[in-house]
C-alpha cells in the first residue's frame, strides 16, 4: 500500500502542478508547455518500442505526419467535426504502422532503423510531389472546429486555457494508457521481446506478432500527437513526415531515460527548454543542446531519470 502511494504521489503532484500552470506562467511558457507536452507524447510512443520492445525507429514521423495530416483533411476535405477527425488521424496513423510494420518487424537492429527511415522518407517525398493535397513544401493552414459544440456549449482550442487543458488531459490519458499497456501481460511480453528474442519465441511467444503490435500502437500515439500538433500549430505540412522529427524524438527519449515512460517526458522538456532559451541567445544553438545531449549519455547511460533513481537509492 506504501509503496503504491509513493507511485502515485509523484504522479499526482505533477498533475497538479501542470494544471497550475497557467494561472502561474505567463501566456508564451504556457503556450511551450503545451507544445512540450505534444511533442511527448511522441516519445512516449517510441519509448513503448524502443526501450520497452527493444526496437530502435527513426521512422516515427511518417505516423507523426500522417496523424496532422489525417486531421487537417478531416477537417478541410471531409467536412468532420474536432474529434471525428482526431479519431481519424489517430486510426490512419495505425494503419500506416500496420502496412509498415508488417515488413519492419521482420528486420533486426540497423536494418530495422533503415527501413524505419526509408518508409519515412518515401512518403515524405510523396507529400511534397502531391501538392495538391498536401500543399507540398508550403503545407497546409485551416480552421479547426470547436472540440465541444453541442448545447449552446462551445468549447474551441482559439481559447488559449481550452486548448492548454485539452493537451494535458490528452497527454494524461495517453500517459495512463500506455503505463497500463507496459505494466499489462502485453507489457511483459515486449520485455522479454527486448531482453531476449530467441528466449521469448522458445517460450512460445509469436515474436513478430508482438513486434508488430509495440509497432502499430507505438505508430497510433505517433498520429496522436501529429494530430494535436496541427491543431496547436492550425497547419500541416511535410517537413511533419521528415526523419529529423524521428531522430528528435530519439534523442528526447534517450536523454530522458528510454524504458520509463517518465523519461521521454523528462527528456522533451529538458531539451525543448533549452532549445528555446539558447536560441534567443546563439544562432546556432542546436550545436549547444546536441552538446549538452552527448554530455548526458555519455555520463548518464541510462538518461536524466535513471541518474536520478540511482542518487536516490544511494541516499
Amino acid at each position: 500500500m506504501k509503496r503504491r502511494a509513493r507511485r502515485v504521489l509523484p504522479f499526482a503532484v505533477v498533475v497538479a502542478l501542470a494544471t497550475a500552470a497557467p494561472f502561474v506562467l505567463s501566456e508564451f511558457a504556457t503556450s511551450l508547455l503545451a507544445e512540450i507536452l505534444i511533442w511527448s507524447i511522441l516519445a512516449m510512443g517510441l519509448d513503448l518500442l524502443f526501450g520497452y520492445t527493444g526496437m530502435l525507429s527513426f521512422g516515427q514521423a511518417l505516423y507523426f505526419g500522417v496523424g496532422a495530416y489525417g486531421i487537417t483533411l478531416g477537417v478541410t476535405r471531409l467536412g468532420w467535426a474536432f474529434l471525428p477527425s482526431l479519431l481519424l488521424a489517430v486510426i490512419a496513423a495505425g494503419v500506416a504502422a500496420g502496412i509498415a510494420g508488417f515488413f519492419a518487424v521482420r528486420l533486426t537492429w540497423h536494418y530495422f532503423a533503415i527501413i524505419t527511415i526509408i518508409f519515412s522518407l518515401v512518403l515524405y517525398f510523396v507529400a511534397l510531389s502531391r501538392a495538391d493535397l498536401t500543399g507540398g513544401e508550403d503545407g497546409m493552414s485551416f480552421e479547426v472546429p470547436p472540440i465541444v459544440d453541442f448545447g449552446g456549449v462551445e468549447l474551441s482550442v482559439y481559447e488559449p486555457l481550452v486548448e492548454y487543458y485539452f493537451v494535458l488531459i490528452v497527454t494524461v490519458i495517453s500517459f495512463l494508457l500506455l503505463r497500463l499497456i507496459t505494466r499489462s501481460q502485453l507489457g511483459l511480453v515486449f520485455r522479454a521481446l527486448r531482453d531476449n528474442t530467441n528466449r521469448a519465441s522458445l517460450l512460445g511467444y509469436d515474436t513478430l506478432r508482438y513486434r508488430w503490435v509495440s509497432f502499430v500502437i507505438a505508430g497510433m500515439f505517433g498520429g496522436l500527437s501529429g494530430a494535436l500538433l496541427a491543431v496547436k500549430m492550425r497547419y500541416a505540412s511535410a517537413s511533419y513526415l521528415f526523419w529529423t522529427v524521428s531522430g528528435d524524438a530519439v534523442i528526447w527519449t534517450v536523454v530522458g531515460g528510454a524504458g520509463t515512460l517518465v523519461g521521454p517526458i523528462v527528456g522533451t522538456a529538458t531539451l525543448i527548454t533549452l532549445r528555446d532559451y539558447l536560441s534567443t541567445w546563439f544562432e546556432n544553438h542546436q550545436l549547444f543542446t546536441g552538446l549538452i545531449a552527448i554530455v548526458v549519455v555519455l555520463t548518464a547511460p541510462q538518461g536524466i531519470v535513471g541518474l536520478a533513481r540511482r542518487l536516490t537509492t544511494r541516499s
